[in-house]
């Protein structure tokens, strides 16, 4: 029977470890080398964490973060895909609704500056607002008539 050295052992173990720590650090790494843009919104319009970002109704990335700036606007954080990086300057930003049928069912539409612009955002840079729509609830336009002229719509729907 062949016996294994002390030095053999240690060696097969330090080879696992290193394995392992390996695919934990390609598995786990941050996602820091993403290319993100940061889109300035009037409101963020029940825009949540996790919402589509689309491009002509494909897929394009997702929404990262909402935080709010100094004036009281929404600066979103939009992580792109690769094959839509880099967003050249121009680039239209705009939150819509999925459907009538849910209370957060945004998403942000892309609409792509046109070829021949060369000039092109660079990762963590600022789509200012601008270049950015916010959606219009049904209750924001209510809001612009008066107490009486809302009991009357109410009174002619129902």
């Amino acid at each position: 029977m062949r016996s294994v050295s002390a030095a053999g052992r240690v060696a097969a173990i330090a080879a696992v470890v290193l394995a392992v720590v390996l695919v934990a650090v390609l598995l786990f790494r941050g996602t820091t080398d993403d290319y993100q843009v940061k889109a300035e919104f009037l409101n963020a319009s029940q825009l949540v964490k996790g919402n589509l970002v689309q491009v002509g109704g494909t897929k394009a990335g997702s929404v990262k973060e909402i935080d709010m700036t100094e004036d009281g606007r929404a600066l979103v954080t939009l992580q792109i895909d690769d094959q839509y990086e880099p967003l050249r300057k121009g680039t239209q930003a705009i939150i819509r609704q999925a459907s009538l049928s849910g209370i957060a069912n945004r998403y942000v539409d892309l609409q792509l500056a046109p070829g021949t612009s060369k000039e092109t955002y660079d990762s963590g840079e600022v789509i200012r607002a601008d270049d950015t729509t916010t959606s219009v609830d049904l209750d924001q336009l209510f809001d612009v008539f008066d107490k009486d002229t809302r009991d009357a719509l109410q009174a002619f729907f129902r």
